[in-house]
């Protein structure tokens, strides 16, 4: 097999590289792009629990207040019960202000009871928006995730495919130019052969002297970039 064919098979060998990188890089984004929706739709939830904690608590004052309501109730009924019974002025005076202040008490509570029971109705009525919206909110990462599983199913089976087509290439590559060509990834990264368009390296952008650039146009050996030390091969005969 000539130089030419083999510098073809690592061109065909590096962009299946870069190709299988691309699809691993992918796949490994898969679990990062669930585990993100899964944090959305926990962090919508978690705003749905806490409306339903302020709704509890609310409640739970409005019970109390309900209960300390009714418990003056029996105690007015019975001081104005009294009224008729005392027998000396102050003793009534004393009555008509016990039962003005608990009155006052009852009033205050009862206006407490009514601003509890209007943030309960703007809680429910935030509560059962942010119910629709999460619920909304849920079916789409649903099918996003979908999405995403089935993106990352088809890219496995590409995945597959290109790693079997690598081997299949690589398994036509001659022995020292496979190895050279992997030394020179270890050494450079991914990109290890590049191709070179009026006399300029592509791997490094840098000019190739005029009579190693004339060597590398017959494509008779394996030439190094003298800058960046890449595998170089005409453009006009890669």
């Amino acid at each position: 097999m000539s130089v030419r064919q083999q510098l073809e098979i690592l061109v065909k060998l590096q962009g299946l590289d870069r190709e299988i990188q691309k699809v691993v890089q992918m796949l490994d984004s898969v679990p990062g792009k669930i585990d993100s929706l899964d944090a959305e739709v926990e962090a919508q939830s978690a705003i749905v629990r806490k409306d339903k904690l302020e709704i509890d608590a609310l409640q739970k004052t409005y019970r109390s207040l309900e209960s300390d309501m009714n418990a003056n109730a029996p105690k007015i009924e019975k001081s104005k019960g009294r009224l008729s019974t005392v027998k000396t002025n102050k003793e009534y005076q004393s009555l008509l202000k016990e039962i003005d202040d608990l009155t006052l008490i009852n009033s205050e509570l009862e206006d407490r009871m009514l601003g509890v029971l209007e943030q309960m109705d703007a809680l429910e009525t935030r509560l059962k928006e942010n119910k629709n919206k999460i619920s909304a909110f849920k079916n789409q990462a649903d099918q996003d995730k979908a999405a995403i599983q089935e993106a990352a199913q088809k890219a496995q089976l590409k995945l597959d495919e290109l790693q079997q087509e690598r081997q299949r290439v690589r398994d036509t590559a001659a022995p020292d130019f496979l190895t050279k060509f992997i030394q020179v990834r270890q050494q450079v990264g991914n990109i290890a052969i590049a191709g070179v368009v009026n006399a300029v390296c592509g791997g490094c952008n840098t000019n190739i002297p005029p009579q190693m650039f004339n060597e590398l146009q017959r494509c008779d050996q394996l030439m190094m970039c003298p800058h960046c030390q890449r595998i170089i091969y005409s453009e006009s005969n890669g």
